[in-house]
């Protein structure tokens, strides 16, 4: 059945979710994610669960290693299997004129929102949880899992610091014989900015909105710890337990995940653009005026951008800060790791006077470290000596006063620079 409310159709039945020739998600009356179909690749992922679960925190009391307690500063589970938040759970979709949205609830203090909007190369889940119920005396662990068909031979891969992404096996070190004593929590990694699992044709990547920790416990799939709420400390700083609250109740977190699902090949520039975008928005400022808009815009300039030129796509303006009435501080990062991409994981150059006309004629460029308070070449590096004597420094800072504006950058490379115009 349907109803129409103001360009919004909302139906309580199974329903597709169908982007403009890029994404297809398919879920069922009960509010079951069942495939994610990327039209442009003529591929799907397949799911068998997709949901909330949840691991009861361990209630040591720190008198001996095997007696840790879960709490703020260790993840330590009480069992090694996270149980489901509901059996059941209840679906409702809509549909309006750019986005089609599927809500569904799992009890009275998780749920969560798929929604597709048109054109977009990603499926975004929006996840509400909270307050966790502590009524029975049992803290509570929250996870998402997404468990797929990807045939993902124990490997997943997290980010260690929103920019690079390092491979991770399951119950492996790649410096020592790793006894597994954790299966759970010896697996979770942080994860600041993304994690994904793939096999040889397909590539299931969830982009985070903020920081958590994840997994991969069985092949195919992703969990991430989404909000903990425990009773009992962990003895590690803080002399309390991990038991938030407000209004007399426990906090309600919610947060957003970015599923993308492309090949291997050509994940890597499909996450890296989406993750700009999802992280580097614009902030949205509103103010009441008296004013119409003719006499507003009259009166004032609406739009002004310091970049004259367009940035090659690989690359992104970290920093355009004024340090006097003449100077300039401008960051500049390449965000594509190396041999990621065949096109955009190379070395660019760019000419930094035409790409900030705006700002006046650049007459000198000195460049600086990273954090911007010294000329780099003035960075005195301690220069490790290596037991077959060769030095560990890679490459010597010179001649960092640059003659032109031209300026190249490596993949994973920031440079910083001070100018000044004239």
């Amino acid at each position: 059945t349907g109803k129409d409310y103001a360009n919004i159709k909302i139906f309580e039945i199974e329903c597709k979710l169908v982007g403009y020739e890029n994404i297809r998600v398919e879920i069922d009356a009960q509010g079951n994610l069942q495939h994610i179909v990327n039209l442009r690749r003529s591929f799907d992922v397949s799911f068998s669960n997709q949901g909330f679960y949840w691991y009861q925190g361990f209630p040591g009391n720190n008198s001996h290693p095997e007696f840790q307690a879960s709490g703020a500063y260790v993840f330590r589970p009480l069992t090694q299997t996270a149980e489901p938040v509901s059996q059941t759970r209840t679906i409702t979709c809509m549909k309006a004129l750019s986005v089609q949205t599927a809500v569904i609830v799992f009890n009275d203090w998780a749920s969560q929102e798929i929604s597709l909007y048109d054109e977009a190369q990603n499926v975004e889940v929006e996840w509400t949880i909270g307050p966790i119920p502590v009524s029975d005396n049992i803290g509570k662990e929250i996870i998402i899992r997404y468990d797929t068909d990807i045939q993902s031979q124990a490997k997943y891969y997290t980010d260690a610091n929103g920019r690079e992404v390092l491979e991770r096996t399951r119950d492996y070190r790649p410096t020592w014989n790793y006894t597994v004593l954790e299966p759970v929590s010896g697996n979770y990694y942080p994860v600041n900015s993304r994690i994904w699992i793939k096999d040889q044709t397909r590539q299931f990547t969830v982009l985070t909105d903020r920081s958590h920790g994840g997994a991969s416990l069985h092949d195919g799939s992703v969990e991430i710890m989404l909000h903990r709420r425990l009773l009992y400390d962990d003895d590690l700083g803080v002399s309390e337990a991990l038991n938030e609250s407000a209004f007399g109740e426990g906090l309600v977190v919610r947060g957003r995940h970015s599923l993308i699902v492309d090949a291997p090949a050509t994940s890597a520039l499909v996450h890296r653009v989406s993750a700009q975008n999802m992280y580097m928005h614009p902030l949205a400022v509103y103010s009441l005026t008296q004013q119409t808009y003719a006499n507003y815009s009259t009166a004032y300039r609406l739009t002004w951008s310091a970049l004259t030129d367009v940035l090659p796509l690989n690359l992104h303006l970290l920093t355009l800060d004024q340090l006097g009435p003449k100077d300039y501080l401008i960051r500049v990062e390449h965000y594509f790791e190396l041999n990621e991409d065949d096109t955009y994981s190379h070395p660019v150059t760019i000419d930094l006077q035409s790409i900030l006309k705006s700002i006046g004629t650049i007459t000198n460029t000195v460049e600086l470290t990273l954090g911007g308070n010294l000329p780099l070449a003035e960075l005195q590096r301690l220069n490790w000596v290596t037991s077959d004597k060769q030095s560990s420094r890679a490459t010597d800072h010179k001649e960092q006063s640059l003659n032109d504006t031209s300026v190249r950058l490596t993949p994973m490379q920031i440079r910083t620079f001070q100018v000044t115009v004239a």
